[in-house]
């Protein structure tokens, strides 16, 4: 394994290794992606085996356009109008598989649904356009732990496990896509991220409810909803106002009074707050403290995104 800056060399070599059936990691606007041919059994396979990731757990397959989404799923026109006005970009839709789909059944845990999107990330698209290849990205952390927003946190969780891991820099928005469930209505949102449902209710006029039912843990219907999820090795305590005896101490805005250890914003920003979550989380897990003391963050926007990843991080 080596990490390398993106540039056309690289870009082209990642295309090859995914042909070639390799596990290859770069960069898409919510996290860093473990990227695989999704159409290749051994692959899909491979990466559960490096991420210690339940079989139960579907992936996200990612596409370069609708057209090509249309040979895995079946689009009705809302589906269709939700691709259109979110794609590319951090929004996954759920759908029901197409008959004699050619997308391995280890990619959907056996699932007659599949999640997809088009990422807005220009490394990545290129890699899905010049392999011609449908790719499985979860996101390159071993399965629970924190997701990896930069190359260097692919490289500590999997050393040289993997062939290669493109530098881009940070990623974008520092959190996973949004999950819409559209097989079924009313339609809902199975995980948020970037985007809510108000957004997604103005821009589409369709009705998106945030999902109040309790996941089933033995057959999950996408990615991302284990009780315990995106965790340091370090217990977490939320809400907290100030730090106790050997704790790290995230702060977040002007109304931490008192010395933290990384502030998420300083200007109590939240979209800047999801941008340094697992970042900071990551930095705090290795000073090895007794605990991670985490201020409070509004529950409003992708504040509810935040506040939604810290509960799961905590095993609540």
């Amino acid at each position: 394994m080596s990490i390398q800056s993106e540039n056309f060399k690289t870009i082209i070599l990642g295309a090859d290794l995914i042909k070639a059936g390799k596990v290859i990691s770069v960069m898409t606007e919510t996290v860093y992606g473990l990227l695989g041919d999704a159409e290749n059994n051994a692959t899909i396979k491979k990466i559960f085996n490096l991420k210690k990731r339940p079989e139960i757990n579907p992936l996200i397959v990612h596409i370069s356009s609708i057209s090509m989404a249309k040979k895995y799923a079946i689009f009705n026109e809302d589906a269709l109008s939700l691709a259109k006005t979110f794609w590319p970009g951090p929004l996954t839709l759920v759908l029901k598989k197409i008959k004699k789909s050619s997308i391995s059944p280890f990619a959907m845990s056996g699932l007659n649904t599949i999640a997809l999107r088009i990422p807005d990330s220009r490394v990545f698209l290129e890699i899905i356009r010049k392999s011609k290849k449908p790719i499985a990205a979860p996101s390159a952390n071993k399965s629970g732990y924190i997701s990896s927003t930069k190359a260097s946190h692919v490289s500590n969780s999997f050393g040289n496990k993997i062939e290669l891991i493109i530098d881009s820099g940070q990623s974008k928005f520092g959190l996973e896509s949004t999950i819409l469930d559209l097989t079924k209505k009313p339609y809902k949102i199975l995980r948020q991220g970037i985007y809510d449902k108000e957004l997604i209710n103005q821009k589409t006029k369709l009705n998106v409810n945030n999902n109040e039912e309790k996941i089933n843990m033995n057959r999950p219907s996408a990615p991302g909803l284990l009780k315990k999820h995106y965790s340091p090795k370090t217990p977490i305590r939320l809400n907290a106002k100030r730090p106790q005896k050997n704790e790290v101490f995230l702060g977040f805005g002007t109304s931490t009074k008192i010395d933290c250890n990384f502030n998420l914003s300083k200007t109590a920003n939240l979209h800047e707050a999801a941008y340094n979550l697992f970042d900071y989380l990551i930095k705090s897990d290795q000073l090895n403290k007794k605990r991670i003391a985490v201020a409070p963050i509004p529950n409003i926007g992708i504040g509810i995104a935040i506040n939604e990843r810290l509960s799961r991080a905590k095993g609540n």
